[in-house]
This record gives C-alpha cells, structure tokens and sequence, in this order.
C-alpha cells in the first residue's frame, strides 16, 4: 500500500478544505510553553525531586504516634507522590492538588523543631516543586486556548463531519486505562477503610499502627489516581470529535522509519517546521472498509496521482478537529490499493507534547516512487543480465591456443594449449 502525495478533489469534503499556511502554522508553534515547563521533560524531573522531598520530610520523622496512626496528611502525601504523573497528564488537577500540597507542607514547617535541618529543606522542596507544577499547569491550559483559537482562524468557517468509519482504537479510546485506573483506586480504598476500622478500634491503651496498609494503599492510588484521570480525558478527546462538524483543513504528515510521526503545515514546503507529534499504532490506522477515491489506468493514475516514498517526505492529509496538547484528530488520506484504484485511508490519533525529533531535511521527488523503483529494478535486471551473457561469451568464443580465456582454462585442459602426453 503507498501513499498518495497530494488528495484527489474526490477526497474534499463539500465546502472546501483550506491550506494550513506556514506562517499561521508557525504562530499556533511559537503559542507553545517554554522549554522549562514542558510536561514530558518536567515531569521526568520531578519524579526524583519528589522522592528527594519526601526522604528530607521523614528523616527525623518519630515514627508511630502514641495514640495511634496519623491521618491528617496521608491525602497530601498521596498528591506529592502522584505529582509527576498528574503534571505529564493532567495539568488542570495539578492546578488544585498543588495548592493541597503546598498548604500541608506550610503547616508542616511550622511544626517542626527548628533544629530539623533536613526536613525543613524537604518542606521548601516541596512548595518550590508546588509552585513549579502550578504555574506550568497554568501556561500549558492557556497554550491549549491560545492555540485552538489561532488554529480556528486559520480554519475559518471551515467544517466537516468526520469519516463513518473509525479505527478500533479510536472507539475503545481510554477504557483500559479507567478500567486499570478504577480496580487500583478501589483496591487502595479498601485498604485504607480495613486500616481506619481498625485504628478507630483499636483500645486506647493499644494503639493500631496502620502504616501498613497506608503504604500499600499509597502504592495502589499514586498510579491508580492518574491512570483513572488519563483514561476519562482520553475518553472525552476521542468523543469530542463526534459533537457535530469539526474544523478541517489540510496539513502534512511526515514519517520515521523509528519513533514519532509529526504533522507539518503542508507537505509541499521543505522549510515547515514540526508542529506536533502522534505514535503509530496498529489499532489507531486500521478499518475494515475504505472508500474508493479514483480508478482507471496505472499509468495515468500514477502519473496524475503519484505515490511517495513516505519516510522520505510528507504526504498531504485532511485534519479533522483542532490539534493541541491533549486532544485527538482525525488524519484523512489517499493511499493506492492494488495498481488501478486509490481509497482513503485514516487515522485517529492522540496529539502528545513532543518536542525533539530527528527528522532530515527533504526534497520532492515528483515522479512516482513505485515506477521508479520498478524501471531501477529492471535496470539492474538487464545489467546481471548482460554481465552474465557477456561472461559466458567469453569463454565459449575462445578457439585454441592465445585465447583470452586460455591462461584460466589452463587447470581444466592438462596444464595449457598442447598439455597432456
């Protein structure tokens, strides 16, 4: 199956489809936060200031109160523990679990000894982690906003209902990871009500130390609280999609043999810059049926129509919904099935905030990369061809002695022209 480099008119929807100019396709790029607020990177970042904070907070802390298991600040601990994950995918909870964080890592700081020198650092650790996710959470919502209105104007009045048929993928969007998410939450749950009974009744004399059950529970939600989170946003992106006509308009998609794919702002300009990124998957580009685009005569088809070599540059496709952080689109485009027939093919992929990318400059080619391939096949038919002929007349045309095929005979003939006894 190969891509087709630019739509057929038959693949417009009614009303149009405009060009995503390069410089409307730079300014929604510069909408983006700045490299020190961006969620993958930062979130891998916080992962081990986290661990940092929470191993400063507890090394002088005196363990297993007398009256029995502490509570007050078990719901913060869980927030801290989940923060990085809540940053990578969830930045509007971050904006309301940090502020819980920071409050508790406040009072905390007023009750400690001022001779804890460690878990006072671990406290400023954390309100600095706290205000770091916070106003990144901020910037990213507002990039999300930004950029949907600078992608709506390039739009314009421009809609379209999505394709009929979806990939699997796009209909199953987010329910494992809710489904995973909600068995570790209520696991996690059960542990902490088992623990609470038996701390509240547990005799006064015998506290109930319910640690145990507190970290097993901590283990289940810190994963649990942000899967569950993940998998309902992801759910709600793919089926945002079907709240009537979407903005369309045409972009291009550029392929790696390893690692991300990258919409670009058309797939003519060898200077548009990436725009966003979305993985490959099975279940995200395959459907059952395809609608027929075109038909007739290979030559003419691929003359007209001509296919690429899709990881050596971009090909053009229809977008369908409103690409930003987060959300999910539609990709409509042309592929050959067989010689004689070009259908759509289409993808529903989530956007991801990648940033790098090892994508090379590009040149197009403008013929079709399946004849070229085929007439350089045929080329290196006929040249092992003519090696071969060319060899063996060599040797059969050889007449006697002085020959040029005489000297490497000479084994095979009894050692040279008149060898023998």
């Amino acid at each position: 199956m190969s891509i087709v480099k630019h739509l057929p008119d038959a693949a417009i929807p009614d009303g149009g489809a405009p060009h995503w100019h390069v410089k409307d396709a730079q300014r929604w790029l510069d909408a983006g936060v700045a490299a020190v607020f961006a969620p993958i990177a930062v979130g891998w970042i916080l992962a081990p200031l986290v661990v940092l904070a929470i191993v400063l907070v507890a090394w002088n802390d005196p363990g297993t109160p007398a009256h029995g298991t502490t509570w007050a600040g078990y719901a913060p601990a869980v927030l801290l523990v989940s923060l990085p994950a809540w940053y990578r995918f969830l930045p509007a909870a971050t904006l309301v679990s940090t502020p819980v964080i920071a409050a508790d890592a406040v009072r905390n700081l007023y009750a400690l000894d001022p001779a804890d020198g460690p878990g006072r650092v671990g406290g400023a650790l954390m309100l600095v982690l706290c205000a770091w996710a916070f106003a990144g959470s901020a910037l990213r919502i507002r990039s999300r906003r930004r950029r949907r209105e600078l992608f709506r104007t390039a739009v314009g009045d421009a809609r379209a209902a999505i394709p009929e048929h979806l990939p699997s993928g796009h209909r199953r969007r987010g329910r494992a990871l809710a489904a995973a998410g909600a068995g570790l939450c209520l696991a996690g749950a059960a542990l902490l009500v088992w623990g609470l009974v038996r701390d509240l009744g547990a005799a006064a004399g015998e506290p109930y130390d319910a640690i145990g059950q507190q970290v097993l529970a901590m283990v289940l939600l810190a994963p649990g609280v942000p899967l569950l989170g993940r998998g309902l946003t992801a759910r709600r992106a793919a089926r945002r999609l079907h709240e009537g006509p979407q903005p369309v308009i045409r972009v291009g998609v550029r392929e790696q043999w390893l690692g991300n794919f990258w919409l670009v702002a058309d797939a003519d300009t060898t200077t548009a810059p990436p725009l966003i990124a979305f993985r490959d998957r099975f279940e995200d580009g395959y459907r059952h049926s395809a609608e027929t685009l075109l038909g007739g005569a290979e030559s003419r088809l691929r003359r007209d129509h001509h296919d690429i070599d899709r990881h050596a540059e971009p090909y053009e496709a229809l977008l369908y919904g409103v690409p930003c952080e987060g959300s999910e689109v539609v990709l409509r485009y042309a592929v050959y099935r067989g010689d004689s027939t070009i259908t759509d093919a289409v993808r529903a992929v989530p956007l991801l905030p990648f940033r790098r990318h090892r994508l090379r400059s590009w040149r197009p080619a403008g013929t079709s990369f399946t004849l070229r391939r085929r007439a350089q096949e045929e080329k290196r038919k006929q040249r092992a061809a003519q090696r071969s002929s060319g060899s063996g007349s060599s040797c059969g045309s050889s007449g006697g002695c002085g020959s040029s095929c005489s000297s490497s005979c000479s084994s095979s003939c009894g050692g040279g022209c008149g060898g023998g006894d």
